[in-house]
């Protein structure tokens, strides 16, 4: 692993897998990505340097942008992954739209961003409430999204999409409220889940313990790994459970993809209700949730029916349930 810091953040890198990461990556040949291309062929030596100390290659990335405008400007920007976690990295400073408009829409606080060249980089922290990690990232990869307000078109061809007038400024403030309105409510219904949740296990006298994001993304792979079975694609169900581009990633993807034989329906319900639930491990799969519980004996099938999906195994991994939202799918029960 090496070592990368760039401003307040420093961040342990494996250069080797990121690039084979890059390695299987197929590139987009639309315009945008073609534009794009055009600059790379002659980047500046910093921004040279930046992608190296990651192991990135700038090609490989989805460019999203908003059009070119008259004056030949194209605005664009996208993200990287890279392998690797965060050493140091500056703390998060929220604020609200009110505070913003007191201050005449001046925002004070420090900006942790990083300006290499005409970009500009974020790196996404999984500890902040409000950032931007795509849902298929793999493990053990970081997120680093750009954007690139300098940008010229610069293709021989016309673009294909051009902007109509740039947002006036009440615009632009009221395009960042609603941002900032969109990532606190995403806080507060997380909140709200794990509320209802903790009252649940209050009700049943079962003693919950939740677990942090890490920890989550710890049992989940163990989880694979403990049910997978021995002759079994591992990589293939890796990918269905914890980080599919083409599906949401569910535990439950084990059975509903047939990897794994299991008891399903009434059966799984009943097999379920008979197990001991002195120890076990519950996951909300929609919000990635999760709870180490004890003494979690009155917990039922049909109680679990008022949750959306949730998957509920044995500590030791001897049995585990899934109730699932879909309604072709499951309820899932498998006993070792």
């Amino acid at each position: 692993m090496n070592t990368v810091q760039y401003g307040d953040w420093k961040i342990a890198v494996d250069i080797d897998k990121t690039k084979q990461y890059y390695n299987t990556y197929e590139k987009n040949n639309n315009q945008a990505n073609r534009n794009f291309a055009e600059y790379c062929k002659d980047l500046t030596a910093e921004e040279k340097a930046f992608f190296k100390a990651f192991g990135i290659d700038p090609l490989c990335c989805e460019i999203e942008h908003i059009g070119a405008d008259k004056k030949g400007n194209f605005p664009c920007g996208g993200y990287f992954l890279v392998c690797g976690k965060y050493l140091e990295y500056p703390l998060e400073e929220l604020t609200t739209i009110e505070e913003l408009a007191e201050n005449d829409f001046i925002d004070e606080r420090p900006d942790s961003r990083v300006d290499i060249g005409i970009f500009q980089f974020d790196f996404q922290c999984e500890d902040y409430e409000i950032k931007d990690i795509p849902e298929d990232i793999p493990e053990g990869f970081i997120c680093i999204r750009f954007w690139c307000e300098e940008m010229k078109w610069l293709l021989p061809e016309k673009p294909e999409e051009m902007m109509y007038e740039p947002p006036r400024f009440w615009e632009i403030h009221k395009i960042i409220k609603e941002k900032i309105d969109n990532k606190k409510q995403q806080v507060l219904d997380l909140e709200e889940t794990k509320a209802e949740f903790l009252c649940f296990f209050e009700n049943l006298n079962i003693k919950a313990q939740l677990l942090g994001k890490q920890e989550i993304k710890e049992y989940k792979t163990e989880w694979v790994n403990k049910f997978a079975p021995a002759d079994a694609n591992v990589k293939e169900i890796k990918k269905l459970c914890l980080d599919s581009r083409k599906y949401t990633p569910f535990l439950w993807h084990i059975f509903s993809f047939e990897f794994l034989n299991c008891e399903t329906e009434d059966t799984a319900k009943n097999l379920f209700n008979q197990e001991n639930k002195n120890k076990c491990v519950l996951v909300n799969n929609v919000d990635d949730i999760a709870f180490q519980l004890e003494n979690a004996e009155n917990i039922s099938a049909e109680l679990l029916e008022q949750f959306v999906d949730v998957t509920i195994t044995a500590s030791d991994f001897s049995w585990t349930y899934t109730k699932t939202h879909e309604g072709m799918c499951g309820p899932y029960f498998y006993k070792k």
